[in-house]
């Protein structure tokens, strides 16, 4: 494939200066691919004779419609190389995408399931350590000292003594960065999500993860679940996840929430129970549906649990 690569940009190093493209000529010269490529897509079509007035419908010759396939691939690829993307590039989004479309394919199917005993939890701060890690790499980044237990607010802008426009730019990059692959798991999530599995939960998961605008968290996430063997029937992805969780299920099948955000928990106590994590920055009152616990494994005590052995 890379020789394809370079063939290509070896060409179209006849039109375009690689070597001093400004961000102007790089949105510029995609646009024009962009265009062409469109073009392309339309004389396609045109080769499968689609049009329901044309009479000569065996009229179709293969290689026409291979040539114009080819002319697709080379506009597409020329975008790419505009953007200094290479094969492996190309090959490791492949698979990320694929990933990805499996799961949201899933995604739209999975909650259909029935189940008389349904568990919603959340992910970040339950399952995964988190704002921990974050604040790892805004120490690394910034050569700070933040800890977790110097968090006295949900709200990360609130939290940290930056200027927002620094905050929101590590934000950005850590979403980026694939960063969410690698944050750790909590003592006792992955037990506690085989402990549900054993007595007769579905679990779905959720999360507020931004993964419309940052489309790499979805496979991101997707990888870390699997990495780490955390178990779960599906993924819910909401703002309002534990609402939006009632809404499908109800409330007699909804039999109670894994939280660690304090106004999350407060909004969906008047619905069901709630088990509230224990966190720095989530003290506060809470309404009389929600327990508070200090581990996981309180909550298999008290619901009465048959436990997993490893």
């Amino acid at each position: 494939m890379e020789h394809i690569w370079n063939d290509q940009k070896r060409f179209n190093s006849n039109f375009v200066d690689y070597k001093d493209l400004t961000q102007e000529q790089r949105v510029k010269h995609t646009k024009e691919y962009s265009l062409l490529l469109i073009d392309e897509i339309m004389e396609l079509i045109g080769e499968t004779n689609w049009k329901a007035h044309r009479k000569n419908k065996d009229d179709f010759i293969e290689s026409n419609l291979k040539e114009e396939w080819t002319d697709m691939f080379k506009y597409w690829l020329s975008i790419g190389l505009i953007w200094g993307f290479n094969p492996y590039d190309f090959v490791k989004e492949y698979e990320r995408k694929s990933s990805v479309v499996e799961q949201r394919y899933k995604q739209e199917k999975q909650l259909e399931f029935k189940a008389n005993k349904v568990v919603g939890v959340d992910i970040d701060g339950v399952l995964a350590k988190y704002p921990e890690h974050f604040l790892d790499f805004v120490n690394r980044k910034m050569g700070t000292d933040y800890s977790v237990e110097s968090l006295t607010d949900y709200d990360i802008y609130e939290a940290l003594d930056l200027p927002e426009n620094v905050t929101k730019e590590l934000k950005d990059k850590f979403r980026q960065s694939g960063e969410k692959r690698f944050i750790p798991v909590l003592n006792g999530a992955k037990k506690f999500l085989k402990d549900l599995k054993k007595n007769g939960y579905q679990i779905v998961l959720l999360s507020a993860r931004p993964y419309k605008k940052y489309r790499r968290i979805f496979a991101d996430t997707k990888e870390w679940l699997k990495k780490n063997n955390l178990v779960h029937d599906a993924i819910l992805w909401d703002e309002d996840k534990c609402a939006r969780l009632i809404k499908e299920f109800g409330t007699d099948k909804v039999k109670f929430f894994v939280e660690d955000n304090l106004e999350n928990a407060n909004d969906v106590a008047d619905l069901s129970k709630v088990y509230l994590l224990n966190k720095s920055y989530n003290t506060g009152k809470t309404k009389g549906n929600i327990v508070r616990v200090n581990e996981l494994d309180e909550i298999m005590k008290m619901e009465g649990f048959e436990n997993e052995k490893k």
